[in-house]
């Protein structure tokens, strides 16, 4: 059974139904879960006419860290889940959860899939399926 679970949070409502289910099976097998939010670089946000030391990334880091630790709270209360941390860190959201998973010992990602339109899908991309297509670690998605 997995032992250390992470997921992705992005405050959607797909990924807060994926931070549930993955609390629910953490608790069922006794595994450490970790959510985990990836505020990407300033320079996406801006352009590359900006360089990211111009930009204080503080505030935004701070509010998604105390969102975060308030879903952790509410997870553990609801699901009796024991071992819940928090990860807010800045970089590309699908090459930073696959590299934070790799190198922390991670055996599970979780992900909530969300319906992108058309023209999101191809700006955007999916985050989901790159970390699907390009993780060593098991993906778990929970659908919207």
């Amino acid at each position: 059974m997995y032992k250390k679970i992470l997921v992705g949070v992005d405050f959607s409502d797909a990924s807060l139904r994926a931070a549930r289910r993955a609390a629910e099976l953490a608790k069922n097998s006794g595994a450490e879960l970790t959510l985990i939010t990836v505020i990407p670089p300033p320079t996406a946000f801006l352009g590359e006419l900006m360089t990211p030391e111009i930009i204080d990334t503080t505030p935004l880091l701070e509010s998604s860290r105390k969102r975060l630790g308030e879903l952790a709270e509410e997870l553990k209360k609801e699901t009796r889940v024991e071992h819940v941390t928090v990860e807010v860190v800045v970089g590309e959201p699908s090459d930073t959860i696959i590299d934070f998973a790799v190198q922390e010992g991670y055996d599970l990602i979780v992900l909530g899939k969300r319906r992108l339109s058309g023209l999101e899908r191809f700006i955007l991309g999916s985050i989901t399926k790159k970390i699907v297509e390009k993780s060593p670690v098991d993906v778990l998605i929970i659908k919207g």
